[in-house]
């Protein structure tokens, strides 16, 4: 406040010696035109008598005018003296009266020269107006003289205010500079040592030293700095007791997680039962701060529980508590099981134990805990840890353990399932491979006679026995027609079970695929052409030979060209082949009914049919499109079909131009 008021008072008296100068400078302004004006009278006057003389020296018509008109500006020039130099008034007003002398004089002389008085007016001149000039001109020098001694007094006094000035401000300033640092060191000194205090305090805090106080007199801000300082030290000192805490149980927290991921890991690892559960009952003496476990399995059929994993333990301890029977009426494992929840045995020093706790007493342990292992409505096992100090268990320990009982049922149970589906696997495996080995059998025997009754009625056809009756030979016909339909789903039974078997080998060999489309035309069109079908094939020329099983290849075209031309009433049936990026691409295209989404991944599964009621009056077993469809993965290429109801079926092969055979299809 004190600089504050120095700084106030130190411009006033900055802005009073503004003012001061300013009015100066003024007044200096004023007195330099005054003397103007008077130094133009006098020049007016010199001009005057000069432009007199000229004119009656030449007696010229045009000086006098020029010398009346100057007349005029000397009066104009009086009048502005007049107002310039106010404070002159006496000698002004002798001014004027020697200009209204002079003004007459030479008015005089002009009007004496035009008469052409040459001599009277050289006479007025020398009479009248040249001492009426000289006293103008004394008149004018003494106004000249009095402002000038004014301008040296204003210039005197300016310099002396500014001396007067320049001491009061320079005062003022010297007076502010050492206000200030004596202000300062005062204001420096009450903030510096508090905040040495502070920043000692906050050093100990850093060093973790929350206990010690800092003491500040001020009642300023830094006081309230203080107090926040001994607030948060307090604070921060039950933060870190609290963190400490924290920290430990986190510590004790991320070993649960450890030892639960473990076990997740041995129960994910491994279906191994006995594994898994030496591994849960492991970790669960470790982090339950215990000395000994077990686990034990609960069977339904005996309703006993038989010891199955333990953890440190001799093995005479082991071969002991086994050979002691355990059931769901015992005590300890029969209660926990029986009341499906943990119980603890805080000393076995007091009361009447079972033979089993009896073996453990005697061990020397003297605290039991026991956690059921349960299911819904079924009792699996149970999980038994023991200490050699007597007391109860922590309720996190036993939050922890039923956490562990639950893993150890499931290890339990995904043990049980994967002998279950083990098993379930090889029954299924053998049921499947007599399933192949009788359908190869039975195809077999059923394709020796049906070939001896197709033989005989192709010889009852030809008439080898005699002709036949026209209504003898159309019967005849019919039964070598369905013979043939029936061997050909015989052949496909006996190769679908041939490759499920894996006893279906490709002959590898070189092929041509525009051969494979023509064959597959020459086979279809009859039957394209009795129902008013379009037939077309699109080979290009000079396509690469192939390798693969010609036949079988030739078959799945034949399966899905046949289909086409079946399933469709009228339009058009497409077959396209060309080569693309190392692969043959054959795609078969009607016009047909086309197949539903959801239908489209059935059609190449066995025994599946799109539609049963238009299949059957079309016939066929959902055989033809399985067998083409392992055929080509033989191959090492896919088969799939994309289809619109109503607008038809494109179906497309890709297969290796350069086939390995796969020894199973998938």
């Amino acid at each position: 406040m004190s600089i504050v008021g120095l700084l106030i008072v130190l411009g006033a008296v900055g802005l009073q010696v503004l003012s001061g100068v300013n009015e100066q400078t003024n007044e200096l302004i004023k007195l330099q035109r005054r003397i103007a004006a008077y130094r133009q009278v006098q020049h007016d006057t010199t001009n005057q008598l000069y432009s007199i003389s000229t004119a009656l020296l030449l007696q010229d018509d045009r000086m006098l005018d020029a010398a009346l008109r100057q007349l005029s500006q000397f009066g104009y020039d009086l009048d502005r003296m007049e107002f310039v130099a106010v404070s002159e008034a006496e000698v002004l007003g002798q001014v004027r009266l020697e200009y209204d002398l002079f003004t007459a004089g030479v008015t005089r002389v002009a009007e004496l020269i035009r008469a052409g008085r040459t001599e009277e007016a050289r006479k007025v001149q020398l009479d009248e107006i040249v001492p009426s000039a000289d006293r103008l001109e004394r008149l004018t020098n003494q106004l000249v003289n009095m402002a000038e001694a004014d301008m040296v007094a204003a210039i005197e006094a300016t310099e002396g205010a500014y001396g007067t000035s320049r001491l009061i401000v320079v005062s003022f300033a010297v007076g502010s500079i050492l206000l200030a640092l004596g202000l300062g060191y005062i204001i420096s000194w009450s903030l510096i040592e508090p905040v040495k205090k502070i920043e000692t305090r906050l050093r100990q805090i850093a060093a973790g030293d929350f206990a010690q106080q800092v003491a500040v007199a001020n009642r300023d801000e830094l006081g309230v700095l203080a107090g926040n300082v001994n607030q948060t030290s307090e604070q921060l000192g039950r933060l870190y007791q609290e963190v400490q805490a924290r920290t430990a149980e986190l510590a004790r927290s991320v070993g649960e997680l450890e030892a639960l991921g473990e076990v997740s890991k041995a129960v994910n690892s491994t279906l191994d039962l006995d594994t898994v559960l030496k591994t849960i009952v492991a970790k669960a003496v470790q982090l339950s701060g215990t000395d000994a476990g077990t686990i034990y399995v609960f069977s339904s059929a005996s309703q006993k529980f038989r010891l199955r994993a333990t953890y440190g333990m001799s093995e005479e301890l082991i071969d002991e508590i086994a050979s002691q029977p355990v059931g769901l009426n015992d005590q300890g494992i029969g209660d926990a099981a029986r009341q499906r929840t943990a119980v603890q045995l805080p000393d076995l020093s007091e009361g009447k134990l079972s033979p089993v706790l009896k073996v453990v007493f005697e061990a020397g342990y003297r605290s039991v805990l026991i956690v059921p292992l349960l299911r819904p409505n079924k009792i699996v096992g149970a999980l038994v840890v023991r200490r050699h100090q007597p007391g109860e268990f922590d309720h996190k320990v036993i939050q922890l353990l039923e956490t562990f009982a639950a893993q150890s049922v499931l290890a339990i149970q995904n043990a049980k399932l994967f002998r279950e589906i083990e098993e379930k696997g090889r029954e299924l495996e053998a049921a499947s491979r007599h399933k192949s080995q009788f359908l190869a059998n039975m195809s077999h025997e059923l394709r020796t006679p049906l070939n001896s009754v197709l033989g005989f009625t192709e010889l009852l056809v030809d008439g080898i026995y005699g002709e036949l009756p026209e209504r003898a030979k159309a019967t005849v016909s019919r039964v070598q027609a369905n013979g043939r339909h029936l061997l050909g789903l015989i052949n496909d039974v006996l190769d679908l079970s041939k490759i499920e078997a894996g006893q279906l080998t490709l002959t590898l060999e070189d092929y041509s695929v525009g051969q494979i489309v023509r064959s597959a035309v020459t086979a279809v069109e009859p039957l394209a052409r009795s129902k008013g079908l379009a037939l077309a094939a699109t080979v290009p020329e000079h396509l690469p030979l192939g390798r693969g099983d010609e036949r079988r290849l030739t078959q799945v075209l034949l399966n899905l060209a046949g289909n086409a031309v079946k399933f469709t009433e009228r339009g058009a049936v497409d077959i396209f082949a060309d080569a693309v990026d190392g692969h043959f691409e054959i795609i078969v295209r009607d016009t047909g009914p086309g197949i539903a989404p959801e239908d489209q991944s059935l059609i190449f599964e066995e025994f599946q049919q799109v539609d049963n009621s238009s299949t059957r009056q079309k016939g066929g077993t959902g055989l033809g499109l399985a067998i083409s469809k392992r055929f080509v993965e033989m191959h090492g290429g896919t088969i799939d079909v994309e289809s619109v109801p109503g607008s038809g079926s494109t179906f497309r092969i890709t297969i290796p131009i350069n086939a390995e055979e796969r020894v199973k299809a998938a």
